[in-house]
């Protein structure tokens, strides 16, 4: 029977992380963007350090952008989509999409990364259902520079799996990728939890989790 399979996206479908290239190439040639910088790579430090929380950090970057229409960022994030999905995945990323599918089972990403980002991804890649960060829009159609909801991260991102099950119920067995240790909940939550190329912290757990690591770069 089909079941569905959920896929984390940053440096597990993709090689590496997604919000930082993009908002470094919607930003590209502007000044006042360089002059913040400092203080971005301030944040991120003192996020390491356990001083702010990761949303905090994610908001002090959407900040940058506040400067362009909504129209310009999809605009943007569909050529960014066009360039990850042709040169960033993962080598294996369309094998395994390509057997689920052909299994029949619902592919979902769940992810951290922004709907801006995430969703222009997932349609290339043929994933109808997209759990992942929204972003705040003003009336005018520019980012306010906050979220619209939870950082779909962590323990977050497994409450917003479970509310969309509630909803649309997910058929098991319900296979669950993803790369970091912050998606441990959720990986031990799903029927089959698979660590992808997975960090150092998620390898180091993934045997006493019950989990299989799998590398998807590879041949």
């Amino acid at each position: 029977m089909a079941g569905t399979a959920f896929f984390d996206m940053d440096r597990t479908l993709t090689r590496s992380g997604t919000w930082s290239r993009y908002m470094f190439s919607v930003n590209k040639g502007r000044p006042f963007f360089y002059l913040r910088l400092p203080l971005l790579a301030l944040h991120a430090v003192a996020y390491k350090l356990g001083f702010l929380s990761r949303q905090s950090v994610k908001e002090h970057g959407l900040k940058t952008l506040k400067w362009a229409t909504r129209a310009e960022l999809e605009h943007a994030a569909e050529q960014f989509a066009d360039r990850e999905v042709e040169q960033g995945l993962r080598r294996r990323s369309r094998t395994v999409l390509d057997k689920h599918s052909s299994a029949g089972d619902r592919l979902v990403m769940a992810t951290a990364a922004v709907d801006l980002v995430a969703r222009p991804i997932a349609k290339r890649l043929g994933i109808e259902t997209v759990i992942c960060t929204e972003l705040e829009w003003s009336a005018e159609g520019r980012l306010t520079g906050k979220l619209a909801g939870p950082n779909c991260y962590g323990e977050a991102k497994l409450d917003l799996i479970l509310q969309a099950h509630e909803a649309q119920d997910f058929e098991k067995p319900i296979t669950g990728y993803s790369d970091h240790v912050s998606d441990l909940p959720f990986l031990e939550w799903a029927d089959h939890g698979i660590a992808v190329n997975p960090s150092r912290g998620l390898a180091q757990i993934a045997d006493k989790a019950g989990l299989r690591i799998e590398d998807w770069e590879d041949e």
